[in-house]
């Protein structure tokens, strides 16, 4: 597989490594907490499959068809797939983090043969308690998932699975616990060594451990990876109140007991429905599978019952519709003109409809070329309405920052505007005397509207902070290896340090991210003129897709041919 990737197999110590699997049992068993705790010694990437792959593709944790390693994929496919496996390889090692896979764990584990794995469970009561505290359930549609995955376990290839998710209506609690059974089961099933013997390097990290004492959990995790920890704990910010947390996506609340608020029904049904369903499993599936997962799947005697907390809810978002912005406009900074303003989810909606007008669709197959669309639950705030064949965006949030672009389509924005993207080291000086970012290292939990309070129309807002940044240029590479092109700054849920500013990153042309936005630049001189029209930038992005289902190219050449094709101007 390394091969596939363009990756030497030798062990030569300056080449890039198989990175780290985190695979969790489930959905909340502290995998940010882990993140943030390596994230100043292994670069990060949070769920790149679970997320960026469309409902569509074939290998799409959400397909309801999901398929193997077999799996046809077109051009544009295909090359996304390579270059976001090589992105995961790299000096230091990075760290990967995907839960909830069900139906594709096999796929992912496969694509990355070499992968060690960090298996993180949780109490199933644990689990269950932190889903109702936040609303979960509903916030997430599980009841849509769980249809979904009980009519996946009846095809053919899964179908030892289908009397582990009965095709029912279950309350939310019975369900839960069978979701979270047969993901540590299929997690366990996927991890089980094969006729030829081979076993993936694993250790387990469980989340109450990381509880009771989470300093001698990290240092036992960083011998086993064989890396130094941090010399401190990163900083973060003062946690949010619970009605804040419930309405974003900070993880930020320390918590040093073990605690479930759930009604004693709740946690009961939630326990019996794992029981049960490994029971069943016991009857279906091989006797090392169901040990391994029965294992993940205890300690939910170790909580402590407590009436859930009467908490007055918060709205998700008070629409911001009618909010006053500055007039977009560059302004003098160093020796570039900057745009004082992030672009807003509202600008890129209008660029995304006009290039679905002029014959480009942002999804093929599955797999995305201008952004990343996830549901509004999931951080998504850029939305195809496939009925109305229009793009619209979150209410509330049409002053937001767009995320979930690609360097794609952060770059097909910038020759729309007749701007181009930043250099990092533009960037760093830009920022050297920059003030303190104004949302990082989850103080607000979420993106804040591109004006920031207290600056004026001539200031350029969140020069630092709010969304990192997509930069025009990016490390060295030859033909054979995917353009990376360099992330720069601080974003809403990244620490906002000089250090962690500073720090050097990059990603592939298609990646995207919930922390990484656009801000656009302009040499003093730049007259307006100098924009590509929406069909020039349409032809140039087809005319690069059908390249990609022609003769076999090396990565990094057909990468080059894009970059040229959107920033060599008219």
């Amino acid at each position: 597989m390394a091969a596939m990737h363009g990756l030497s197999a030798d062990l030569d110590p300056m080449h890039p490594v198989a990175p780290v699997l985190a695979l969790g049992i489930f959905e909340r068993v502290g995998s940010n907490w882990l993140s943030d705790s390596l994230r100043t010694v292994m670069p990060q990437h949070n769920e790149p499959l679970r997320q960026q792959l469309g409902r569509d593709h074939p290998l799409s944790a959400l397909n309801p068809s999901p398929a193997g390693l077999d799996a046809e994929l077109g051009g544009l496919g295909r090359h996304h797939l390579a270059c976001a496996l090589s992105d995961l390889y790299g000096r230091p090692r990075h760290l990967v983090k995907e839960t909830n896979l069900f139906f594709a764990t096999s796929t992912v584990l496969g694509l990355l043969p070499h992968s060690p794995a960090v298996i993180l469970t949780r109490a199933p009561v644990g689990i269950a308690s932190s889903f109702a505290r936040g609303g979960l359930w509903t916030r997430w549609k599980y009841g849509e998932r769980y249809q979904q995955l009980a009519r996946a376990a009846r095809t053919p290839h899964w179908q030892d699975f289908a009397p582990l998710l009965p095709q029912d209506d279950p309350e939310a609690p019975v369900a839960l616990g069978r979701l979270i059974a047969v993901n540590a089961l299929l997690l366990a099933h996927a991890l089980t060594p094969g006729p030829a013997g081979c076993r993936r390097n694993c250790t387990v990290v469980s989340y109450e451990e990381h509880v009771r004492d989470s300093s001698a959990t990290l240092a036992a995790l960083a011998r086993h990876l064989g890396i130094e920890l941090p010399p401190s704990p990163p900083a973060r910010a003062p946690g949010l109140p619970a009605t804040a947390a419930e309405s974003t996506f900070a993880t930020t609340r320390h918590k040093d007991t073990l605690i479930a608020e759930l009604e004693p029904r709740e946690a009961e049904l939630v326990s019996h429905h794992v029981a049960t369903t490994v029971g069943i499993a016991e009857r279906v599936l091989d006797p090392q599978t169901t040990a391994t997962a029965s294992g993940w799947l205890t300690g939910d005697d170790l909580y402590e019952l407590h009436e859930p907390a009467r908490r007055k809810r918060a709205a998700a978002r008070m629409p911001q519709d009618g909010q006053r912005l500055p007039a977009p406009g560059y302004r003098p900074v160093t020796r570039l003109s900057w745009r004082n303003l992030l672009v807003t989810n509202l600008e890129m909606a209008e660029l995304l409809n006009d290039l679905h007008e002029a014959g480009v669709p942002n999804t093929r197959g599955g797999t995305n070329l201008l952004v990343c669309p996830m549901p509004h639950e999931r951080g998504g705030r850029l939305h195809f309405d496939s009925g109305k064949q229009r793009w619209s965006v979150s209410r509330g949030y049409e002053s937001h920052p767009a995320y979930w672009v690609t360097w794609v389509g952060a770059v097909a924005r910038a020759a729309w505007s007749g701007a181009r993207l930043p250099t990092r080291a533009e960037a760093l000086e830009a920022t050297f005397s920059a003030p303190p970012p104004a949302n990082c290292a989850y103080a607000v939990g979420d993106t804040s509207p591109v004006a920031e309070p207290g600056r004026g129309s001539g200031q350029v807002h969140h020069l630092v902070g709010n969304l990192q940044i997509w930069c025009d240029d990016g490390p060295d590479s030859t033909d054979a290896e995917p353009i990376r092109k360099y992330l720069f700054g601080a974003a809403w849920n990244t620490p906002g340090t000089k250090q962690e500013i500073a720090a050097v990153r990059s990603r592939y042309l298609l990646g995207s991210s919930r922390g990484v936005g656009v801000r656009l630049v302009r040499e003093p001189d730049t007259p307006a003129c100098t924009a590509l029209g929406v069909w020039e930038i349409a032809h140039r992005l087809n005319r690069w897709v059908e390249e990609l289902d022609g003769p076999t190219r090396p990565l990094g050449e057909l990468d080059r041919r894009l970059v040229t094709a959107l920033t060599s101007g008219s």
